[in-house]
């Protein structure tokens, strides 16, 4: 038996190596190292609703990864989940959506040399 957090590890570690050797994979890395901050500074919904807002194809399948690690079908879907849920659930959705996005920023930073918009490591 894992806990959630090895299940959301493995996940995201099989998306991210993934993405390695593809054309979006720089962008990819820099919007998982800035996502987390987008949630805590303006929250779930409006992070997810920006990243769907961009319709770029590393942000739509950074979103849609997410969702599938923490078992939704997809962003649109998971985004509409968090707008509709209450306060209790959109609590709960945000701990695990941060939990879940912590590996993927790990990962990125290990095998994408991920670095922020501004060309700087984090």
């Amino acid at each position: 038996m894992q806990t959630r957090s090895q299940g959301y590890a493995k996940a995201a570690y099989a998306k991210v190596v993934a993405v390695k050797d593809s054309s979006v994979a720089k962008k990819y890395g820099a919007l998982a190292l800035n996502f987390p901050v987008m949630v805590l500074q303006s929250g779930l919904a409006q992070a997810t609703g920006f990243v769907l807002a961009k319709k770029k194809d590393e942000h739509l399948r950074y979103l849609d990864e997410i969702a599938d690690v923490l078992g939704e079908k997809d962003g649109a879907a998971f985004h509409s989940k968090i707008i509709s849920s209450d306060l209790s659930d959109y609590q709960h959705l945000t701990r695990r959506t941060l939990e879940a996005a912590g590996w993927f920023k790990r990962y990125a930073q290990g095998l994408l040399g991920a670095q922020t918009t501004d060309g700087e490591k984090e």
